[in-house]
């Protein structure tokens, strides 16, 4: 059974899947109400309204079942939060009895193929079938390069590593200036679908970890958003984020303290349709962890 606070939390993420549906498909493409975005911003807050001055008011529970019920793709909603609310689960997308997928090995090229996932200078390939890509959602996957396994943990000397997400299909490579871990040409790289595994899906919103030494730069990747990011530094030093080389569009400039994390203090809500952005971290003068916590845009 759902809670109270759950409702209110699936009814925010709802919110924006629907408006970004209905700005992506146009005024009359959507097959929604162009109303419903406000209709759930005001149901919801009408909840949090009373939710805050008496939880226990009995008008509470049907309110917030409302809420539910007008929330546009909440199953979808309560997997990005990994809310599971003991109302059932959401079976594996690639099920036992379907065929497994194929190991991928190749060699880095110029253009990505379904065999060969990344090219040249790439960073971030989607994994979930579309865009003539392979779809490897649903499995644990091993990631090699030039024979090497890789680490899903970063070591923090400055060795690549990878994040991989097996609800999104999101593969994103990580390391040191000046490639940050991007794809080399002719380097040779191997995923391996772990076949083993229990089908299990790593939570959406966990954080991707990337370690600076100085300023640097993150690739947002296509179809996801920024919701927040945390910064730990070793150093006290005036930093800020933007979309532009030095800009501070994410965060104004802002002193932060040693080993103790700051944020950028609100919803760095930034999303690009059919285009990677980057992000740049300015002002490091020492080495600093960032957990950037990321989001997939309505499909």
């Amino acid at each position: 059974m759902l809670t109270v606070e759950e409702f209110i939390q699936i009814g925010k993420v709802s919110q924006f899947l629907t408006a970004n549906h209905i700005a992506k498909t146009g005024l009359w493409g959507s097959g929604l109400d162009l109303r419903r975005p406000r209709l759930l911003y005001m149901v919801r807050k009408n909840v949090e309204w009373m939710y805050d001055l008496d939880p226990t008011n009995e008008t509470l529970v049907d309110t917030a079942n409302y809420l539910y019920a007008i929330s546009w793709q909440n199953l979808r909603a309560q997997r990005i939060l990994n809310i599971s609310g003991g109302g059932g689960s959401i079976s594996p997308i690639n099920p036992p009895g379907t065929i497994f997928p194929n190991d991928l090995d190749w060699k880095v090229g110029t253009t990505a193929s379904q065999i060969a996932p990344l090219a040249e200078d790439d960073d971030f390939v989607v994994l979930d079938g579309t865009n003539g890509m392979p779809d490897l959602r649903g499995y644990p996957i091993n990631f090699f390069r030039g024979g090497v396994t890789q680490n899903t943990t970063p070591l923090g000397d400055g060795s690549t590593y990878y994040y991989w997400n097996e609800v999104t299909g999101l593969l994103q490579l990580f390391g040191a200036a000046p490639a940050f871990g991007a794809a080399q040409l002719d380097e040779l790289m191997r995923i391996t679908p772990d076949r083993t595994g229990n089908g299990s899906f790593s939570n959406t919103n966990d954080p991707q970890t990337i370690f600076l030494d100085t300023d640097g730069t993150y690739t947002l990747a296509d179809g996801f958003f920024i919701w927040k990011i945390r910064i730990k530094p070793t150093n006290a030093d005036a930093v800020k984020i933007g979309t532009t080389l030095g800009g501070d569009d994410i965060m104004l400039e802002k002193t932060l303290t040693p080993s103790v994390y700051g944020s950028n203090g609100v919803t760095a809500d930034i999303g690009e349709s059919g285009a990677s952005q980057l992000i740049y971290f300015t002002g490091f003068t020492a080495s600093a962890q960032i957990d950037i916590y990321i989001l997939p845009l309505s499909s």
